[in-house]
C-alpha cells in the first residue's frame, strides 16, 4: 500500500486532538528504547557514572517513547525545545502534539540517564473504545433512527477493508439505524465529511453524529472492530435490538464508552 494511499486512510487515527489522562508518569526508563535493558538481577551493579545523554540525544529519545508508548496511532510529536536544568542532570522539553490541525503543547522532562516523566497528564478524555472520539453533538437522526455514515472509495485499501464490515453489521440494526453509505459517494453528506474529516481522509465513520473516527480498525481486527461498532451503535439506540445489544461481550464493551 503506498504512502499516499496510508495517509488518506488514516490508519485508525482522528481528526480532534484531545488526550487520556496518564496522570503522572515518573521515573519510565527509556533504555527499553535503547536496546540496553536488563533486569536488576542479570548483572551486578556497576560502579561506573552512567552515561549522561546530550540534549539533543535526550530530546530524540523522549520522542520516541511518546509517539510509542503515550499517545494513540496517529497523533503527530514534534520536539519544539530541550533546555538544561540547573542541576545538570535534569533537561526539560516542550512538545507539539497534533491532529489535522489542532495542536496541543505539552512539557516534559528527562533525567540525563534517560528517564521520563511529565509534570502534568496528557488528556485524552474525548476518546473512546476502538479509538473512536466522543464529539460532544446531539445524536443525528433521520425519521427516528440514528444515522450512521461512511466515507470512502475504492481507492482506499483500507476503505475496502472497513467497507463490507459496517454493511454487514448495519443490516442488523434494520428498522433503528439509517444508513448512508457513501463509498465510492464523495459528493454526498459533504458537509458532514467535512466536519468530521476536515482534511479529507479516508475512511471515515460516523455514528449519530456522537462518536467518529478517521480510519480502519485493521489493527484490532475484523472480529473486535464489529464488536466496538455493535456496541457504540447500541448504545445510541438504547440498546436495540435486544438480539444484538444483549451479547454479554456487546454489553461489556458498551460499560466502558465514555
Amino acid at each position: 500500500m503506498s504512502d499516499q494511499e496510508l495517509k488518506r486512510a488514516g490508519g485508525g487515527g482522528t481528526s480532534h486532538l484531545w488526550f487520556v489522562a496518564l496522570g503522572l508518569l515518573l521515573g519510565i526508563v527509556l533504555g527499553i528504547l535503547l536496546g540496553i535493558f536488563v533486569y536488576p538481577s542479570a548483572q551486578p551493579p556497576s560502579s561506573s557514572a552512567p552515561d549522561i545523554l546530550t540534549p539533543e540525544e535526550a530530546g530524540e529519545k523522549a520522542i520516541v517513547f511518546i509517539r510509542s508508548y503515550a499517545v494513540p496511532s496517529g497523533v503527530e510529536v514534534t520536539l519544539v525545545n530541550i533546555t538544561e536544568m540547573e542541576t545538570g542532570t535534569l533537561y526539560k522539553g516542550v512538545v507539539n502534539l497534533s491532529f489535522a490541525g489542532e495542536t496541543e503543547t505539552r512539557d516534559f522532562y528527562i533525567t540525563g540517564e534517560g528517564k521520563l516523566l511529565f509534570l502534568s497528564g496528557i488528556e485524552l478524555s474525548k476518546f473512546t473504545i476502538g479509538n473512536f472520539l466522543v464529539s460532544g453533538n446531539p445524536v443525528c437522526t433521520e425519521d427516528g433512527k440514528v444515522i450512521v455514515y461512511f466515507f470512502g472509495n475504492d481507492n482506499c485499501g483500507f476503505c475496502k477493508w472497513e467497507h463490507p464490515l459496517i454493511v454487514n453489521l448495519t443490516s442488523k440494526f434494520d428498522g433503528y439505524i439509517s444508513f448512508h453509505d457513501n463509498m465510492n459517494n464523495g459528493d454526498r453528506d459533504s458537509e458532514i465529511f467535512a466536519t468530521y474529516s476536515p482534511d479529507g481522509s479516508i475512511p471515515t465513520i460516523v455514528l449519530g453524529c456522537t462518536y467518529y473516527r478517521v480510519g480502519a480498525g485493521v489493527t484490532i481486527g475484523a472480529d473486535q472492530e464489529e464488536k466496538v461498532l455493535t456496541a457504540l451503535i447500541c448504545a445510541l439506540t438504547q440498546k436495540k435490538p435486544e438480539e444484538v445489544c444483549s451479547n454479554p461481550e456487546i454489553v461489556a464493551l458498551i460499560t466502558q464508552i465514555e
